[in-house]
């Protein structure tokens, strides 16, 4: 769930979304399902700090065992190993699958990132897929994909973190005190910070920067943004890039609850490609 895919797209092209979980005041409910990252947010500036777990084990099962059911071949895009457990489980659940469906194609792949990165690699896997290309070469051109799609984001209000025990208080208190605004990517599945930036206004326009120099071979493509409850920033972010990208396209989606509990509210992240 924490691939911010477009619902509308979704619905259109029949794909199967595995929730993670949001675990508040020890209740479990199915991120996207039975919780929105709206009511994550609202419960997040009341003071409440959620936690996150990875996707069931038996209704992984049951998912993805219901399409081979249907003779379908079932290509699994997983958040990032290096952040969550997910991809390692769901590969004992395909491998286990495996014995029982013997003749499909069932197959887990590490996205090695996460929110609009995996969902724009599940964007061309559709177009693949719906070109009539078989199996393997979905595959070859996911793994493709997933070698030269970007994660760039900007974080606006580091005490989140800092309550999620993220960070520690005297990062945040000294972040907060010099209104520094932390640029970060992703790479090799791990977030990592690339510049601290003073002011949120650079900061945006660093990473519009960012994102001009490492798509500047590949400047005709859907870029995805995301925003942690923040849409005039996602908006402001699409004007900057757009100012430096003109033949781009943009699409704007909220951030998932999972990732929300992670990061915070406010934020601004972009996710492409740097070849396609």
């Amino acid at each position: 769930s924490p691939c911010d895919l477009p619902k509308s797209f979704i619905e259109d092209h029949d794909i199967t979304v595995l929730p993670l979980h949001v675990i508040v005041d020890g209740n479990d409910y199915l991120d996207g399902v039975e919780i929105s990252t709206d009511e994550v947010f609202s419960l997040m500036r009341r003071g409440v700090m959620p936690t996150t777990a990875q996707v069931n084990l038996v209704d992984a099962y049951r998912s993805i065992g219901a399409l081979a059911d249907a003779g379908d071949d079932v290509l699994c895009l997983m958040f990032s190993s290096k952040m969550s457990s997910t991809y390692q489980s769901i590969s004992l659940v395909i491998s286990d699958l495996r014995e029982k469906y013997d003749g499909q194609k069932l197959l887990a792949l590490d996205s090695e990132g996460g929110s609009f990165a995996t969902g724009l690699i599940t964007m061309e896997a559709v177009k693949t897929v719906e070109s009539g290309s078989a199996f393997e070469e979905v595959v070859d051109r996911c793994k493709f994909l997933i070698d030269h799609v970007e994660h760039v984001f900007t974080i606006d209000d580091l005490k989140w973190m800092v309550r999620g025990g993220r960070i520690s208080k005297t990062a945040g208190f000294t972040a907060d005190l010099l209104n520094i605004k932390p640029v970060l990517d992703v790479d090799n599945g791990v977030m990592e910070v690339i510049h601290k930036i003073r002011g949120r206004k650079r900061a945006m326009e660093k990473v519009a920067d960012i994102v001009a120099s490492r798509a500047k071979d590949c400047q005709s493509q859907v870029i995805g943004i995301t925003h942690a409850d923040d849409i005039p920033a996602a908006e402001i972010m699409r004007e900057l890039l757009r100012a430096r990208l003109p033949n781009a396209d943009f699409l704007i989606e909220k951030i998932g609850a999972v990732l929300g509990v992670h990061l915070g509210i406010g934020g601004v992240g972009v996710f492409f490609f740097n070849q396609m």
